[in-house]
C-alpha cells in the first residue's frame, strides 16, 4: 500500500476530513488531497506531524504494515490470583496455578520484601496486546502509571466469564467449570474466599448483568451495581474514587465493559472504540493518582489487568473468543505504592 493510501486509510478510520489533517499538518486541503492521490509525497517533516495525528509510528505510517504477533505468550493468565494472595501474604486457593515469577519478584522488590495491605484492579475488557502496541498514545496515562508491564496468554474459550473465573481463581475453564459464555456462580475457591478467611474486606463495582456481577456472588462481600447504560462506566469510575477516599476496604475490583461494547459494535481499530481505550486509560491514572496521594499510609499494588483480547471480523465489526494471538494475548500492568513512613 502505498503512502498515500495508507494516508487516506488511517483518515477515515478516524473519521477525519480533509481539511482536519490540512489543519494538524499546516498545509491546505488541496495538498492533503494530492497525498492520497499519490500525486505528491509529504515531506519527512509533514510525516512526523502526521504521525502524530493518527497516534501511530512512522513505519507504520510509510509502510502501512500491521503488527501482527504470529506467537503466544507463554505466561498464563492462571497465575495471577495467586500473585495477589502472595502481595497480601495469604495462602491462595487450592485450586490455583503458582504465582507469576515477573509480579512476584517485582512485589518483593518494590515493598522491600514486605507486603501490601492493599490491591486495587481496574478491569477493562477485551483489550488486546495487539491494540496497545498498534496504538501506544491511548494508553500513554495508564502505562504512566505502571512498573512492569507483563505479557499473558489468557485462556480458552477467550470470553469475559471464562476469563475472569481464571483470574480470580488461578484455575483452568475445567477446573472452576465455566467453558463457554454463561454466567454460573463459581462454587471453587476464589481470591475473594481466600481474602475473607484471611480477615480482608474485598469489594467489586461492576455493571448489573455483566459477568463479574454474576460469577463471583455468594460471597460475604460488597457488591457495588449500576445499571448497564451509557453512564455506567462514570458512575462506576466515581464510586471507586470514593471508596478509596473512604478507605475502607483492601481489595477493589473496579469492572468496565466500554471498550468491549465498542469493539463489538465498530471494530478494534475504530475512533470510538479507541476513544473507550483513552477513556480506560485515564481512569486508571485518575485512580492511581488517588491512591499515591491520598494512601500514603498502605502498601498498595494496583493493576490495570484485562481478561482476553480481540479481532476485527466482516463488517468492520470485533469479535473474541478464538485461539488466535489478537484474543489470546493480553498485557497487564502493574505499579505499586510503598508506605510512606511517619
Amino acid at each position: 500500500m502505498t503512502i498515500g493510501k495508507n494516508i487516506s486509510t488511517l483518515r477515515k478510520r478516524a473519521m477525519l476530513a480533509l481539511a482536519d489533517i490540512a489543519d494538524r499538518v499546516g498545509v491546505n486541503k488541496e495538498t492533503v488531497k494530492a497525498w492520497e492521490a499519490d500525486e505528491s509525497t509529504p515531506t519527512l517533516e509533514q510525516l512526523l506531524k502526521l504521525k502524530d495525528v493518527f497516534d501511530i509510528s512512522l513505519d507504520r505510517l510509510v509502510t502501512g504494515e500491521e503488527p501482527k504477533r504470529t506467537t503466544y505468550n507463554t505466561e498464563s493468565l492462571d497465575t495471577i490470583c495467586a500473585s495477589l494472595c502472595y502481595a497480601f501474604g495469604i495462602e491462595p486457593p487450592k485450586t490455583a496455578a503458582d504465582k507469576n515469577p515477573q509480579l512476584a519478584d517485582y512485589i518483593d522488590k518494590i515493598f522491600d520484601g514486605g507486603k501490601a495491605d492493599r490491591v486495587v484492579m481496574y478491569n477493562p475488557d477485551a483489550i488486546g496486546q495487539w491494540v496497545m502496541q498498534k496504538y501506544p498514545g491511548y494508553v500513554r496515562q495508564a502505562k504512566r502509571h505502571a512498573d512492569i508491564e507483563i505479557p499473558l496468554a489468557t485462556v480458552m474459550p477467550s470470553v469475559t466469564p471464562v476469563c475472569f473465573a481464571t483470574m480470580y481463581t488461578g484455575a483452568q475453564p475445567e477446573i472452576h467449570g465455566i467453558k463457554q459464555y454463561e454466567k454460573p456462580v463459581v462454587k471453587i475457591e476464589t481470591l475473594f474466599d481466600a481474602l475473607i478467611k484471611a480477615g480482608k474486606k474485598p469489594a467489586i463495582i461492576t455493571y448489573a448483568n455483566c459477568s463479574l456481577s454474576k460469577i463471583f456472588k455468594e460471597r460475604n462481600m460488597d457488591y457495588y451495581y449500576f445499571d448497564d447504560d451509557d453512564g455506567a462506566i462514570e458512575q462506576v469510575n466515581a464510586l471507586a474514587a470514593e471508596l478509596i477516599l473512604k478507605d475502607q476496604y483492601d481489595f477493589l475490583l473496579i469492572y468496565n465493559e466500554n471498550f468491549d461494547s465498542a469493539m463489538h459494535k465498530n471494530g478494534p481499530e475504530n475512533a470510538r472504540t479507541l476513544a473507550e481505550l483513552r477513556v480506560n486509560a485515564h481512569a486508571f491514572s485518575v485512580i492511581s493518582n488517588l491512591i499515591e496521594k491520598h494512601w500514603k499510609h498502605h502498601n498498595t499494588l494496583v493493576g490495570f489487568a484485562m481478561d482476553h483480547g480481540c479481532h476485527e471480523i466482516d463488517g468492520e465489526c470485533g469479535s473474541h473468543g478464538l485461539y488466535m494471538p489478537e484474543d489470546i494475548n493480553i498485557l497487564h500492568l502493574y505499579k505499586g505504592y510503598k508506605r510512606e513512613e511517619n
